[in-house]
């Protein structure tokens, strides 16, 4: 792929609102979602990075120190990985109040700043505007478990 983007928490439905534009766009990504942190170092994780042409982005909606882009650039330091990285999250700085949908923005953490990360990993000007970016489609599931199933 010529992206490698992992996401955790929330940052995967703003991400969902990207990939299917960029990919129309002619730019190949393969997006992981992270459900823990603990131990980190999947394999699959590794491989998606040492495959992928330009880099890796990481998505969180919490800061960037310790973080999940901090776990990506250990492992990738560790496994000899010269990727680029770049990690979407806050900055070291204590968020203020507001709509998620405010704070998303305000801070970065939305999609059109996942496409903007895009165009620097890949040197080129995609011409998307927020307007392109389209809801992703969440179905939820129903889970039928019966007592006698556990």
């Amino acid at each position: 792929s010529d992206i490698t983007l992992i996401t955790s928490g929330i940052m995967t439905e703003e991400a969902l609102k990207a990939t299917a534009v960029l990919r129309e766009n002619g730019v190949s990504i393969e997006h992981l979602h992270i459900s823990t942190h603990k131990p980190f170092g999947d394999d699959s994780i590794l491989d998606a990075i040492e495959k992928t042409k330009y880099g890796v982005i990481s998505m969180e909606n919490h800061t960037i120190i310790g973080g999940l882009g901090s776990s990506i650039s250990e492992l990738m330091a560790e496994n000899g990985i010269a990727k680029r990285l770049i990690r979407i999250g806050l900055k070291d700085t204590y968020a203020h109040g507001g709509s998620k949908e405010y704070l998303m923005k305000y801070y970065g953490l939305n999609a059109m700043n996942l496409v903007k990360a895009v165009e620097t990993l890949t040197g080129q000007k995609l011409n998307i505007k927020e307007e392109d970016l389209v809801e992703p489609q969440i179905d939820e599931i129903e889970q039928f478990i019966k007592s006698e199933d556990l």
